[in-house]
């Protein structure tokens, strides 16, 4: 009974440790080209692009460290590319469960035809919607005025989460749901910008999601400030710690999904790569580039502005500073449970050997 008791107490100090994070990862400057590897496969999205090794996006100078310390990725401005036009995708070496992850973004990329984003997606994309996506900023040809979240999910979940101070613009996270866009919710918060040169003149923003499908956890939820607003001070001078419950608001609640089956969406989703990638045109902003009136009267077609118009693309440019992974508290307090657990055992075991020797 002592030993369990043990056991136990410790157990309990473990769950009261769980709604805080320590810090895993940090990436900055040459980290991004470090610890992350380069997409040189076709775009999945179709869009008119091939993507680099980092030699030949070095060689290119379409990725580099800038003076301040923060890591570019740009597409390619030569006049004419006929046959897609080069650009950057990048992705995590290390993978990540549950898991808060928050970015000092400097420079979002911004124009027509571009599409960029910075998500998180399944280690086994090959099995993609299986295992799930999480978008966390994404846009494009700059048509809309805000920051777009979503999440992709093999079957039929919602979102379940709240408060927000986002709009929610889609429901259901079925991958193929919504013409192909699962679950999107816009982060139109009036108080801040959250895209493009909005974001970009005010000198950059940082972005935060938090991914939680613990006992105690909240699901999926975002934050997004510009760098003319107040940040919590684990956000603004960022430590061995954070806790997104004092952060207010989120701008994206998803929650942790209802699911048709009755469950929550944890079984969703499995270990996450971080992804960086700008494409061009695509299933996405090439189908919608005739929506956006200045695009077609500007350059005729999507096609013929990648085709024709390197120039239009000085502004399609990813520069980030540090990006921070926290791990749950849990997770490693759980570990020390089961050494704290073992030990005491050790020493009960020790114990009753010694008393049995005596006897």
């Amino acid at each position: 009974m002592r030993l369990s008791t043990i056991v136990a107490s410790v157990s309990a100090a473990t769950l009261a440790r769980a709604a805080s994070w320590n810090l895993k990862d940090t990436y900055s400057g040459e980290d991004y080209m470090n610890k992350f590897d380069f997409w040189t496969d076709k775009d999945p999205t179709n869009g008119l692009v091939t993507y680099q090794s980092e030699d030949a996006a070095k060689s290119l100078n379409l990725t580099y460290v800038d003076d301040n310390k923060n890591f570019v990725m740009r597409v390619d401005t030569e006049t004419t590319r006929t046959e897609g036009r080069p650009s950057v995708r990048i992705q995590s070496q290390s993978n990540y469960e549950d898991a808060v992850i928050v970015l000092e973004v400097s420079h979002i990329p911004t124009g027509c035809a571009v599409w960029p984003a910075f998500w998180t997606v399944t280690s086994n994309i090959s099995q993609w919607p299986v295992g799930g996506e999480i978008d966390i900023m994404e846009n494009v040809n700059d048509q809309y005025p805000a920051n777009l979240a979503a999440v992709h999910i093999k079957d039929d979940c919602s979102i379940n989460g709240s408060p927000q101070t986002g709009t929610t613009v889609f429901t259901n996270c079925n991958a193929e749901a919504n013409d192909n866009s699962g679950c999107r919710i816009e982060m139109n918060n009036t108080d801040t910008a959250t895209w493009g040169s909005n974001v970009n003149n005010k000198g950059g923003a940082v972005v935060a999601m938090e991914r939680d499908f613990s006992s105690n956890g909240k699901g999926i939820r975002m934050w997004f400030w510009d760098k003319s607003q107040n940040m919590p001070s684990d956000i603004s001078n960022p430590g061995k710690t954070v806790n997104p419950d004092n952060w207010g608001t989120p701008a994206a609640n998803f929650g942790k999904l209802s699911c048709s089956n009755n469950a929550d969406g944890s079984s969703q989703f499995d270990a996450h790569k971080i992804v960086f990638d700008i494409t061009l045109c695509g299933d996405w902003a090439g189908n919608t580039y005739d929506q956006v009136s200045q695009c077609p009267a500007k350059y005729q077609s999507c096609a013929n502005q990648v085709g024709q118009a390197g120039q239009s693309f000085e502004d399609a440019y990813w520069s980030v500073g540090n990006l921070y992974v926290y791990e749950s508290s849990a997770k490693s307090a759980a570990s020390n449970v089961r050494i704290s657990s073992a030990t005491v055992g050790i020493a009960a075991a020790t114990t009753l050997a010694a008393t049995m020797l005596a006897l």
